[in-house]
């Protein structure tokens, strides 16, 4: 019998082992049908001979390649016609391996798998408030935000910040070299002014003669506050008299007759030494220990002094005549303070009401810009309002923030994307409005610039520059940054439609300098040309293009601010359908299943939800938040026009330009909450976050903010340009927009961050805001 070639080549056989094709496949698979497989018809008694013979070679020829090939062509024959079961087992077998070692195909949509708690950072002890949160963070139209909303039990904490709260007094390793530095530093400039002010305030009682007890008191004092530590301030639980030693001196009944008739006599002179003491000397040390504990809680690192001069300032009003100094404690007295420290640096995740202690420290700017800008307007120098202005707008934008976020996780869905619809961008909309108003709607606009390129390069580079100098490298899921990415494009098309569209059709024309009329011939070209009334040359050292006047362009009142007004509808609608898409449409993309229990846990697990939805302790109430973002809405409103007030002579005295001053300063100063938020998520690995703040400012700008502002000028100037914002940009604002959103695009569908990534963003960021400094003055 001759032998047949195999049906299918090398190469086809190689595909196969590949794709883990069989032979059978092939024959009814139409997908195959290009490698011509060829269906050989079958026939019984060459079937049987072939068996017989495939037997035969079987047993005498083992090595004959040939016969094998073909003896395995007709057993594959035979089993498909029932004869054999083996065979059909074994191929079975081998399709079944081939199928689980099958390379994927790139046309292949893989299944999505759903997002659960884990991916959130969620854990069975997380309370119900803070689940709410975590996902209102991923969810589009709200803010993320990463201070916690409820309050955390101090044994929660590191050892570090436990001690930050504690009362009791530790004795702690005071030889250590930072606290030997900080100690001395603190004798430099708290200690020894106040030991000065100490013994000139001793010696002055104790020449007055009725002030001799509170003399020997600040005597005493002069040494702890000069170097208080391992010095024990302890409270007398017993009475004396002129602060005598009680456990020094033994009380007989003898010496308790004389004492209390001593006490008799000498009422009035203990009250003309009170007296005394509490109108010449109390005010000063009052004073005195008011300028120490602020200027020690101001440096936040040194707040461990100002807790000891504020105890030390309560009793020396309370009871001075009380107050012990000893290097050691005593039974009959109670113990205040035990100094080892004047210098902590764990001080800085220390937090007042749920605040931290640095944005805390800032909010008596915003009083003392008031006080300098409605009071104190003429004598304080424009510079300085400006300065204490924007350093109020950091605690008022974040404190804005605090109770947006803490106020959406206590209400539905719905409510909290209306809250952060509403207030999320109320700072920034108050300092453009009150900045159109005073005539600086350039400002506004050069403002409104800044803030798209800080939320687009800014935020990501400086989240990623420092969340890199801490991990290696963090990685992100680019399909959960899809709505807000696909939104800001939407938005950036739709927002500079009309300035491209203007930019192509508008009116232009010269604007020229410096001309000089000729009054003489003048030769142009070998022609000579006369200059009289009718013909005249004009000689311009300068021309420039310049567009028309807007409101004198046909190609403005009738096209481009129609345009204008369509595209400021378009995008709110858009917003809307962002928000109908997570929170109605497709919630189940941001909501994790739950995991279904067995019946008998259903009860203990529903009753212990019960206990801790009820053993939650909000930081902030509803009422509470209400409160403050009514507080903070109106303080930035008065702020902000004391701001605007002093931009010229700011730009004037410093040499700057109004687009330069909007694109940095007033770009970045409002959002600084974003940029305080987003590289706390990256230093604690939440790269998603931290790339979803500057996305979704950046989506809530374009898509809410300038909308908002065209209808609030529209509506307050009658529809005209003048002194109103529009949609129609310079050409610079055009550009450094449209690279910005490329960047960002480019970086999100990467996948990884590092601090390379970073430094690019924010190098690509000042190049930018370069090109604003020099851009000359129209």
């Amino acid at each position: 019998m001759t032998d047949r070639k195999p049906l299918l080549s090398k190469n086809e056989q190689d595909y196969d082992e590949i794709h883990g094709i069989s032979m059978g496949s092939r024959a009814v698979n139409p997908s195959v049908l290009q490698h011509n497989v060829v269906i050989l018809p079958i026939d019984e008694n060459n079937n049987s001979n072939n068996n017989n013979n495939s037997n035969n070679n079987n047993n005498n020829n083992n090595n004959n390649n040939n016969n094998n090939n073909n003896n395995n062509n007709n057993n594959n024959n035979n089993t498909y016609q029932g004869s054999t079961t083996t065979t059909t087992t074994s191929i079975a077998d081998k399709n079944k391996k081939r199928k689980k070692d099958k390379i994927p195909s790139l046309y292949i949509a893989e299944k999505e798998q759903p997002i659960t708690f884990d991916d959130f950072g969620i854990t069975e002890d997380t309370n119900p408030l803070e689940v709410k949160h975590q996902i209102q963070n991923h969810m589009f139209g709200f803010k993320p935000f990463k201070s916690k909303l409820t309050k955390r039990r101090v044994e929660e904490r590191s050892p570090e910040v436990q001690s930050l709260y504690s009362d009791e007094q530790k004795d702690i390793n005071s030889n250590s070299i930072s606290n030997t530095i900080g100690n001395v530093v603190y004798c430099i400039i708290f200690g020894l002014p106040l030991s000065i002010l100490y013994v000139i305030c001793s010696i002055v009682l104790c020449l007055t003669y009725f002030g001799l007890p509170y003399g020997k008191l600040f005597w005493r004092l002069k040494g702890f506050v000069f170097w208080p530590f391992g010095k024990y301030l302890q409270l007398s639980t017993t009475n004396s008299l002129f602060g005598q030693d009680e456990e020094r001196v033994p009380i007989s009944s003898g010496r308790r007759r004389a004492q209390s008739i001593a006490q008799r006599k000498l009422t009035l002179y203990n009250y003309i030494g009170a007296f005394v003491y509490y109108l010449f000397i109390a005010p000063f040390v009052i004073i005195s220990e008011t300028i120490v504990l602020t200027l020690a809680w101001m440096l936040v690192v040194s707040i461990p002094t100002a807790k000891n001069h504020t105890k030390l300032l309560t009793h020396l009003i309370t009871n001075p005549l009380k107050l012990r100094v000893e290097d050691y404690p005593r039974a009959d007295c109670q113990i205040l303070l035990y100094p080892v420290e004047a210098f902590n640096r764990f001080y800085y995740k220390y937090t007042v009401n749920g605040m931290n202690v640095v944005l805390v420290n800032l909010l008596p700017f915003v009083i003392i810009s008031l006080v300098f800008g409605f009071f104190l307007e003429h004598k304080i120098n424009p510079i300085v309002i400006f300065i204490c202005c924007l350093l109020s707008t950091i605690p008022l934008s974040y404190y804005n923030g605090m109770a947006i976020a803490s106020l959406s996780a206590q209400t539905s869905f719905a409510i909290g994307a209306l809250i952060n619809a509403s207030f999320g961008s109320i700072i920034e909309l108050i300092l453009y409005v009150v900045s159109i108003s005073g005539a600086q709607e350039e400002v506004a606009r050069s403002a409104l610039t800044g803030a798209l390129l800080g939320s687009m390069l800014l935020i990501p580079g400086l989240s990623m520059v420092i969340g890199g100098l801490k991990h290696k490298e963090q990685r992100f899921n680019p399909t959960l940054m899809g709505v807000n990415t696909i939104l800001l494009m939407i938005a950036v098309v739709a927002a500079f439609a009309p300035t491209l569209f203007y930019k192509i059709y508008g009116s232009f024309g010269f604007s020229c300098t410096s001309c000089v009329q000729q009054p003489t011939n003048v030769t142009v070209d070998g022609v000579t040309m006369i200059a009289n009334g009718t013909n005249t040359l004009m000689d311009c050292g300068k021309c420039t293009i310049v567009s028309s006047d807007l409101d004198e362009d046909p190609i403005y009142t009738h096209k481009a601010r129609t345009l204008m007004y369509i595209c400021s509808g378009i995008l709110p609608l858009t917003y809307f359908i962002g928000l109908l898409f997570t929170l109605k449409t497709h919630t189940h993309i941001l909501h994790a299943p739950e995991k279904k229990r067995p019946e008998s846990t259903t009860d203990a697990s529903s009753t212990t939800h019960e206990t801790k939805e009820k053993s939650i302790e909000y930081e902030w109430s509803k009422v509470q938040c209400i409160i403050v973002l009514l507080a903070c809405t109106t303080m930035f409103a008065l702020v902000s026009e004391k701001l605007v007030d002093t931009i010229d002579p700011v730009v004037s005295a410093l040499g700057l330009t109004h687009e330069f001053l909007g694109v940095t300063i007033l770009g970045i100063i409002p959002s600084a909450a974003e940029y305080l938020n987003a590289v706390q998520f990256a230093i604690h690995n939440n790269m998603p976050l931290a790339l979803e703040i500057g996305a979704s400012a950046a989506v809530q700008i374009t898509l809410f903010q300038m909308p908002v502002l065209v209808f609030i000028c529209a509506v307050y100037n009658h529809l005209s340009s003048a002194g109103s914002f529009t949609l129609i940009f310079p050409l610079m604002d055009f550009f450094a927009i449209f690279f910005g959103v490329m960047v960002m695009n480019l970086v999100f569908s990467n996948g990884r961050t590092n601090y390379f990534i970073g430094s690019t963003l924010v190098i690509i960021y000042l190049v930018i805001v370069f090109c604003f400094y020099f851009t000359p003055v129209a």
